[in-house]
């Protein structure tokens, strides 16, 4: 590859918020305690102004691809989807230069995942080309999915599942692990850099089990036969690095963003990261912006190449 590095921009956890069209029916179960919470905590650690801030600077970054790795409700109502949408929009870019997957709050009701309304409302930022590269090995769920962009290859995962506790662990399922087996063996994808993108780390960083992936371990052997340049996820609200061994025990960066909309301390403030590609067998290079609360603008908090960082760890499964 030759000339500007490809860059590629991902947010997670925007959790978005609106009430718009909602009924009191629609406020059972799970959903009412985690109406609760919006209304106690959430509404005042989550701002979307710092998303609005956030959009004007993805804008000024131009980067070539966008990924939100989920979370982009609070308790999976159509209407904070469609802010999601309306914010999305504001971006100005082609549904094929973005990809969107669910999070744990996307998937908080079981008759919501069966309606399949999330895939819905955000299919064109995951419809594929009708090319043999980016259909195989699909599941009748639509996941994982494969995205060939320029010299990266994105293989979009769900790690999501309704619960019916209060829980927010994960599990991608053996239906599709095998097809993701499938995606990265692909020729079109190792010619590529491939980009695993799911919701859940992929290790255990953050919290006990009712908050992690419950099948990361297979998921961890996946990965070790095949490989992957880079995984990418969010959920735990914080920057995270570690890494997975791949073949011949080359280490797969694994790194989570914290929440797009995070209104805390400056070390986990609203922020997302901006990833650039070089040549094949180039570390990839990670730079994080941040809000900054005095100027309300995002700026760079961090850049470093991840094959060159000595703070990973392959021991937390």
């Amino acid at each position: 590859m030759t000339g500007a590095p490809y860059r590629l921009a991902h947010l997670t956890d925007p959790h978005f918020r609106s009430l718009a069209g909602v009924r009191l029916v629609d406020f059972t179960g799970k959903r009412a305690v985690g109406i609760l919470n919006v209304a106690v905590n959430r509404r005042r650690v989550h701002k979307m102004e710092l998303l609005e801030a956030m959009a004007d600077d993805l804008v000024l970054q131009r980067p070539d691809h966008v990924v939100v790795s989920g979370d982009l409700s609070n308790v999976s109502l159509e209407a904070e989807w469609r802010e999601g949408l309306r914010w999305l929009e504001r971006l100005g870019r082609s549904a094929e230069d973005v990809t969107v997957i669910p999070g744990n709050h996307d998937a908080y009701v079981p008759d919501v995942v069966k309606s399949g309304v999330f895939e819905r409302l955000f299919g064109a930022y995951q419809s594929v080309r009708p090319e043999r590269g980016e259909r195989a090995g699909r599941t009748r769920n639509g996941y994982p999915f494969l995205r060939l962009r320029g010299p990266v290859a994105i293989v979009a995962v769900n790690s999501c599942v309704a619960t019916g506790d209060l829980g927010a662990w994960g599990d991608i399922g053996a239906e599709q692990l095998a097809a993701l087996r499938a995606m990265l063996d692909l020729p079109e994808a190792r010619a590529r850099r491939r980009v695993v993108v799911l919701h859940h780390p992929p290790v255990q960083l953050k919290g006990g089990e009712e908050r992690n992936l419950r099948d990361r371990h297979v998921l961890a052997e996946v990965l070790r036969e095949v490989g992957a340049d880079l995984v990418i996820h969010g959920h735990d609200h914080r920057d995270e690095l570690a890494r997975l061994p791949g073949p011949a025990d080359r280490p797969i960066p694994v790194v989570g963003a914290g929440s797009a909309s995070y209104a805390g301390a400056a070390d986990r403030r609203a922020r997302y990261n901006i990833y650039a590609f070089g040549a094949q067998g180039e570390p990839v290079a990670v730079t994080t912006r941040a809000h900054d609360e005095p100027t309300n603008a995002f700026r760079e908090v961090r850049s470093e190449r991840l094959g060159e960082t000595a703070r990973a760890s392959e021991s937390n499964f």
